[in-house]
């Protein structure tokens, strides 16, 4: 049975000015602490679905995604793993930002579904959720508010 984590929050930022950072397949380096390198793998593309990245994470541990989905007009996209040294399986992602009108801000959706093996689910399903998801999030804010 697969296991759905989401996390929202609110980036102090303009949409055209966050999502460049998520629509770059390549770029998760720049702004999440938890990864340590990212690379693009042959033949791949920060903008192409079909493209895998090899992400380094820190302190330890990798993971192969693959670009699933990319949508420019609805400012979203999904991705899924597909080879990770984490108790993850069937792990298919997305992520959707939508404009806040009144503040000019951007609503951040990020959500994941997945099966685990090998480990507690409420362990892994919090180290996703907070760990991955809460903490990019935060972090890309802070990065967009100090400009």
């Amino acid at each position: 049975m697969p296991h759905t984590v989401h996390i929202s929050a609110i980036i102090h930022a303009p949409l055209d000015k966050v999502w460049p950072l998520f629509r770059d397949f390549d770029g998760l380096a720049g702004w999440h602490p938890g990864v340590a390198q990212s690379r693009l793998e042959a033949g791949g593309r920060h903008d192409a679905v079909g493209s895998v990245r090899h992400l380094t994470l820190a302190p330890s541990g990798f993971v192969r995604e693959q670009l699933l989905m990319l949508d420019d007009p609805g400012t979203a996209l999904r991705y899924s793993i597909i080879e990770t040294d984490l108790p993850m399986r069937d792990y298919v992602a997305g992520v959707s930002l939508r404009p806040i009108t009144e503040s000019g801000h951007t609503l951040v959706e990020w959500w994941a579904d997945f099966r685990v093996e090998g480990a507690p689910l409420a362990d892994v399903a919090k180290a996703v959720g907070q760990g991955v998801f809460a903490t990019g999030l935060a972090a890309l804010d802070v990065k967009l508010r100090a400009g």
